[in-house]
């Protein structure tokens, strides 16, 4: 999480593991050892490429492969050839490439072809991954990051009850938004700081959980308690408890851009980006090949009928005026929302919403 900002952050841990692990792979000596403890794994290069290679096989034969779309490559200088064998491990175990451009003489051309490639594998959702004039003639080694995730609500949002609510700013203001509301059975945990939700997907696999402070200019504290331990706690529902709840959520949609290279080096992974210590020579045998910039880009749209959903038949839509009522849970201030995979724990997605309205 980014701390001390007051902006809608959006990002994905999955997606940017993906692709440091697609650089650890053709890392060798102290830059390998670098990624594998950001990483976070105790795994060799090669095994963590096995386990991506079987979850993704997994992703592709599913019914719900459309629910999310990660979009990751390597663009590598001309005057660094890519190895063979990385270029095949890179297809068979991530199914991307890495691919060689000019980018000494071309940078800008590329840089306009690659936001035209993401645009294109994101369904138009992700545009303008990267800057202008992000990449220069000095750009050796970019890696390319995006996620795209849709799913529709297990339970829908009925639309006609939508309606404009205040939402309370931390800085004590005010603004209108969008708000829905659903009355509905939802596991949900009450603790001493805060509430969360888990809002279910169609299908067997994804849940939003929303976590709220239970003061309204609590979201800075909260954050300050998220760890390894708290996000655990959460994606294994401990202390939650099915609850009737008056659930009212806002609307909201937006984009986040990192370019993840300052705050990666501050989490020790610092040899990569520095061409006197970079050993890469997994993905190229010429000497001082270093990762030049990281961009990471989500978008995230949700709505009554899940998360930048789509019409379509057999969604489960609750009637809010007949349905029992229940313990109010207002979302009506600043919150913490995680997109996980039921079954393997993985977070896809971390955010926070600031300001719906914005």
């Amino acid at each position: 999480m980014v701390i001390g900002t007051n902006e809608n952050v959006f990002m994905s841990p999955f997606s940017v593991a993906t692709i440091l692990s697609m650089v650890y792979l053709g890392a060798k000596q102290n830059s390998a050892e670098q990624l594998k403890n950001v990483l976070n794994v105790t795994s060799t290069p090669n095994d963590l490429a096995l386990a991506y290679k079987k979850y993704f096989s997994v992703q592709k034969n599913s019914n719900e492969a459309h629910m999310s779309k990660s979009v990751n490559r390597l663009y590598v200088e001309d005057k660094f050839p890519i190895s063979e064998s990385y270029k095949h491990k890179i297809s068979e175990y991530f199914f991307t490439d890495v691919k060689n451009v000019d980018f000494f003489k071309n940078a800008e051309r590329i840089r306009i072809d690659i936001n035209k490639w993401v645009k294109n594998e994101t369904y138009n959702k992700i545009t303008d991954l990267l800057p202008s004039k992000s990449l220069s003639s000095d750009t050796v080694l970019l890696l390319v990051n995006a996620m795209h995730f849709e799913g529709m609500w297990a339970a829908r949002f009925p639309e006609r009850v939508t309606s404009s609510r205040e939402f309370h700013l931390s800085s004590g203001k005010t603004v209108s938004c969008d708000s829905m509301f659903i009355s509905e059975d939802f596991n949900t945990k009450i603790s001493q700081n805060y509430k969360a939700v888990e809002l279910p997907y169609m299908g067997v696999k994804f849940s939003m959980f929303v976590i709220l402070p239970n003061k309204m200019d609590g979201l800075a504290a909260l954050e300050k308690e998220i760890n390894a331990q708290f996000l655990k706690e959460i994606k294994e529902r401990k202390g939650f408890e099915q609850l009737s709840l008056e659930l009212y959520l806002p609307k909201f949609h937006f984009q986040s851009a990192f370019e993840l290279s300052d705050t990666l080096q501050k989490l020790g992974l610092s040899d990569i980006f520095d061409a006197s210590k970079a050993n890469l020579s997994g993905i190229s045998s010429e000497k001082d090949l270093y990762v030049s910039k990281f961009f990471h880009k989500t978008f995230i749209d949700v709505n009554e009928k899940g998360t930048d959903a789509h019409a379509a038949s057999g969604e489960v839509v609750i009637d809010p005026v007949s349905a029992q009522t229940g313990t109010k849970f207002d979302v009506n201030h600043p919150f913490i929302f995680l997109i996980a995979d039921r079954r393997t724990e993985l977070i896809y997605f971390i955010g926070k919403v600031t300001n719906p309205a914005a």
